[in-house]
């Protein structure tokens, strides 16, 4: 018999990004897929304990790591270089 997964809510976008909404937002993709955490750790090539650290926002998480699991579940960030202003206070 197979394990059921329970789709998570959706983490609120609008807030400011952290690793933490990061993480609520890789659970939600995996969990509103049907995935198990298992099964998900083996499509991004990492062992359970590396992917289960990604999706609980803790332990000692590798950038290339994360990338890797952003990218498996369609995840895009995008990075924008704040303008300078030109007022000198």
């Amino acid at each position: 018999m197979s394990k059921r997964v329970i789709a998570t809510e959706k983490p609120d976008l609008s807030l400011p990004l952290d690793l933490g909404l990061l993480s609520k937002l890789v659970r939600h993709k995996r969990s509103s897929m049907g995935i198990t955490l298992e099964n998900a750790a083996s499509l991004c090539g990492l062992s359970k304990q590396a992917y289960n650290n990604v999706e609980k926002g803790c332990g000692n998480i590798r950038v290339q790591t994360l990338f890797i699991v952003l990218e498996a579940f369609g995840i895009k960030l995008s990075v924008l270089e704040q303008e300078e202003d030109d007022v000198w206070v």
